[in-house]
């Protein structure tokens, strides 16, 4: 699954947005942003969360927000991986 994380260029002294093809582990959904777990976490752990319809993904000890999960982009993907 790609995930997106920020990189700060310090040469451009701004974020630059980076996506990154990785391995993700899919937890249950949650309520509210406020509801994902403090604890018990593992790198790259993902959760969707409900009143927000976000998927946010577990890096470096935060949960970092994905954006709007549609489930189209799920299965676009794994039809790619496929023939390819």
């Amino acid at each position: 699954m790609l995930i997106y994380t920020r990189i700060f260029n310090a040469a451009l002294g701004q974020f630059k947005q980076v996506a990154t093809e990785m391995e993700v582990t899919w937890r249950s959904s949650v309520d509210t942003v406020a509801n994902l777990p403090t604890s018990d976490n593992f790198e790259q752990d993902v959760r969707y969360v409900i009143d927000t319809n976000h998927l946010y993904v577990y890096l470096n000890g935060a949960w970092i927000d994905q954006g709007a999960f549609d489930v189209m982009d799920i299965v676009e993907e794994r039809l790619m991986q496929g023939l390819s």
